[in-house]
């Protein structure tokens, strides 16, 4: 797969700099990067508005690392939400290529696109998107249920996913009888269910107190290290910098900075299982 030399910039310096000074790459200098989990490579996307075409993502190039946690920064309306939506197979670019664990979405049909979402995306929402005749239970169990899980081993994955989000007394409750945070914590469960290769979270923590929030992301930050996934993180709030393993610095549409941290994310012991959550 051919991948724009500005959206690699796996080397860039720990500090804020212009996307497009990414530093070369050198066949000798090291092996090569494992294969990222994203790729967005001349992306561009605009909305119709009546008679009028707005712009909102123009020349996107950008490399999603696997196994690491990606912050997009930037203020309301800089197109973090439509980066987003690409990523996650939501949408199509008007022009350019969006690689996902390998495949051009662009060969896929609408329903290909959706089967292969289900497969390899999860989904954080904002506003927790929860069903609200579900148990918190049934809500994290739902998508397993779509996939054909059998039922014995889909209780053993939501009761140890309950386990790790601290939610094992909850697990009967109703998404009306949880707190924000509660409910955030069940839909990161619901999107690690299916353990999928890349996470999408869209401003999680914007409906939350800042205490809450921080928590969420904390616990974000340890389920993706645990998984060894890519999450993706859209904010527009500067104190979720520290956690990011990558930042993608956006505005008006044109990534107008990367950091990238030279050391990879903590190796884990063990890594769970097929059966394991």
């Amino acid at each position: 797969m051919s991948v724009p030399a500005s959206a690699v910039a796996s080397g860039a310096p720990a500090t804020l700099a212009p996307a497009t000074h990414a530093a070369p790459l050198h066949a000798s200098a090291s092996p090569a990067p494992p294969e990222p989990v994203a790729v967005l490579a001349g992306v561009h996307k605009a909305y119709q508005m009546d008679d009028v075409s707005v712009p909102v993502l123009q020349g996107i190039d950008l490399l999603v690392r696997p196994g690491h946690f990606t912050v997009v920064l930037g203020p309301s309306g800089s197109g973090k939400t439509t980066m987003l939506n690409l990523l996650g197979c939501i949408d199509r670019p008007d022009q350019g290529q969006v690689t996902v664990a390998g495949t051009d979405i662009g060969t896929l049909n609408d329903d290909q696109l959706a089967d292969f979402r289900a497969a390899n995306i999860g989904f954080i929402f904002q506003s927790f998107n929860l069903i609200p005749v579900l148990s918190t239970f049934e809500n994290i169990e739902y998508p397993l249920v779509l996939a054909g899980m059998e039922p014995a081993r889909r209780a053993r994955r939501v009761t140890k996913l309950l386990e790790l989000v601290g939610l094992s007394d909850r697990a009967k409750n109703l998404p009306g009888q949880l707190s924000g945070g509660q409910r955030q914590r069940v839909a990161i469960a619901r999107a690690l269910a299916r353990k999928p290769r890349l996470v999408i979270a869209d401003e999680p923590t914007a409906n939350l107190d800042s205490r809450t929030g921080e928590a969420i992301l904390t616990l974000m930050r340890m389920m993706q290290v645990r998984y060894r996934i890519s999450f993706v993180f859209s904010s527009h709030d500067r104190s979720v910098l520290k956690a990011a393993d990558d930042l993608i610095l956006l505005r008006d549409g044109v990534i107008r900075a990367v950091r990238r941290k030279a050391a990879p994310p903590p190796p884990l012991d063990t890594v769970p299982g097929e059966d394991e959550a």
